[in-house]
């Protein structure tokens, strides 16, 4: 009797654990705040290029990339430029060149495709332990303000919970698309809906009014996902009762979330009255920060933004670089006691102008219909996709009110979106559904494997 065994396990056994325990702790960031993901990030590319066969040449030809490449290089050479002819270190300037690997991500991910399932496993059980001896129930009850998982800030854990509960959702939903087991099924639904309360209830207990806003559109997109991609009635009563929980809790939280959000709402609802009635941008702005009545948090948001637009103005085409600290110290609320603007499409603007913000649209944009044309051909599940996009509408609100991107969660996604696309571009150019005709369509499990065969 002969067994023929699945390619991937003829590879390094260690090999695979060391490279699933790096995208770990790629991943890790959305619970435990540190620097963790940088060294996995190099470590990863460092393996794939020593250790891996990549396919270097196509990467090298696809325009993306291209495009990644030189927006890196392209920021690097100007902070450097600015350090080194203008003595102006500026702030956090360096991390923009962090495109240059983006290619490289997207190679390190598609050779390690078969690893997906374990990894998300991996993921969602140690984060659900995690959750389980950091959430402090009690306190959440009481209504009082928390900082979720192991973060340095209550707004960055709330953050991190956000892309928990998210993914947490698509992980189960993906399970029933593909059509798992029964028992696969159960136990990651299991798992999943454990996740996902435990994330609410520290979503809900960081009081971070940006990240409930954020949520408002990924919800929306979350019930559109399931209406459209999964038509199920188990999963659709499921879906529904979880919506009427969640919805029953809100209602029952209302005057904590009211004490906590009521004033910043009606702040805004009235700057925003009156910019639509006609009144400058300038104007409104001043007005708002010299009211008794705006809060704390929103006037000093305020006068950060207030400098930043200052700040464009002098460059709106193409940014400061180095140079807008210098011009913020010239501003009207320059004793603001910090620089992170609360806005990271203003941390772009300041720096690198419309140009610089229409070009990591481009990219943006670009990597989402990648993805998309991935699930199209196979490569992913829609439910995949559908977690890509709703990220991607979820972070981008998210730093309408905080400077996400230049925080560990907003380097670490970066570069774990970035990997995505590039990895789904690799295998749509590879055809590797096509090649790989003894697997399912949907599925994220051995994508490398041939079929074991008993022979007697």
């Amino acid at each position: 009797m002969t067994v023929s065994i699945p390619r991937s396990q003829t590879k390094p056994a260690t090999l695979d654990f060391v490279i699933a325990i790096l995208w770990l702790g790629m991943m890790s960031v959305t619970l435990i705040e540190s620097d963790v993901y940088r060294y996995a990030a190099i470590l990863l590319m460092a393996l794939t290029l020593m250790l891996r066969k990549v396919p270097l040449r196509a990467s090298l030809t696809d325009w993306l990339a291209i495009v990644c490449v030189a927006w890196g290089f392209l920021a690097l050479f100007r902070f450097l430029f600015g350090l080194i002819v203008d003595g102006e270190r500026g702030a956090s300037e360096w991390l923009y060149a962090f495109a240059i690997f983006f290619p490289a991500m997207g190679v390190a991910l598609h050779t390690s495709w078969n690893l997906i399932k374990p990894i998300l496993l991996a993921f969602f059980c140690g984060a659900l332990v995690l959750l389980m001896i950091s959430t402090p129930l009690s306190t959440i009850l009481a209504g009082e303000r928390i900082s979720p998982a192991f973060h340095h800030n209550s707004i960055h854990g709330a953050v991190g919970c956000g892309f928990i509960f998210i993914g947490a959702f698509y992980w189960a939903l993906h399970q029933w698309e593909i059509g798992s087991s029964t028992r696969t099924k159960a136990a990651v639904s299991a798992i999943a809906v454990m996740v996902i309360g435990l994330a609410i209830l520290n979503i809900y207990g960081a009081k971070s009014k940006g990240v409930w806003l954020a949520l408002l559109p990924a919800l929306g997109l979350m019930v559109a996902a399931t209406l459209f991609y999964l038509r199920r009635k188990t999963v659709l009563a499921a879906a529904m009762s979880g919506l009427l929980l969640l919805s029953w809790g809100i209602y029952e939280v209302r005057d904590n979330l009211a004490h906590f959000g009521a004033a910043t709402f009606s702040s805004v609802v009235g700057i925003v009255d009156r910019l639509d009635s006609g009144v400058s941008v300038q104007r409104v702005l001043q007005d708002a920060i010299a009211s008794p009545e705006t809060p704390g948090s929103l006037d000093e948001r305020l006068q950060l933004w207030a400098n930043a637009i200052d700040v464009i103005s002098v460059a709106p085409a193409f940014g400061n670089g180095n140079t807008w600290l210098t011009i913020w110290q010239t501003t009207p609320y320059r004793g603001v006691t910090y620089t992170l603007m609360h806005n990271g499409y203003l941390e772009i603007l300041v720096r690198y102008g419309f140009s610089g913000l229409a070009i990591l649209a481009l990219i943006v944009v670009s990597a989402i219909y990648r993805v998309y044309r991935a699930s199209s051909a196979g490569i992913i599940s829609k439910s995949a996709f559908a977690c890509y996009l709703t990220f991607a509408v979820y972070f981008a609100f998210t730093i309408l009110s905080n400077s996400n991107n230049r925080l560990a969660l907003g380097e670490s996604y970066a570069l774990l979106f970035a990997a995505t696309c590039f990895a789904c571009s690799i295998r749509l150019r590879s055809g590797s559904v096509a090649q790989s005709s003894d697997v399912p369509l949907h599925t994220a499990d051995l994508p490398n494997a041939v079929p074991v065969r008993v022979q007697g």
